[in-house]
């Protein structure tokens, strides 16, 4: 099967990312788990509340950002593979 069908079809996820252990990435999202618990544990109810909130909101800012460079990164690879077909 090519690869757009493969996309179509759900076998091609492009948010999947394999973490590997004990990596940079691996390091950062414990040490943001970490800090996160400890900052709701601090929290009264209203703070957490909002605390709950402003991650919300990052986090739909962050995939609207993911999704802008995807879209940046595809049309960068069209542009590179069409001059590469149509150069001499």
């Amino acid at each position: 099967m090519d690869t757009i069908k493969e996309l179509y079809y759900g076998n091609i996820n492009p948010y999947e990312r394999d973490v590997k252990p004990d990596s940079e990435t691996d390091q950062l999202a414990k040490l943001v788990l970490r800090l996160d618990t400890q900052l709701k544990e601090s929290l009264n109810e209203n703070e957490a509340e909002t605390f709950g909130k402003l991650k919300d909101a990052w986090t739909e800012l962050s995939c609207l950002n993911e999704c802008t460079c995807f879209i940046n990164g595809f049309k960068l690879g069209a542009r590179l593979t069409a001059e590469s077909l149509l150069s001499k």
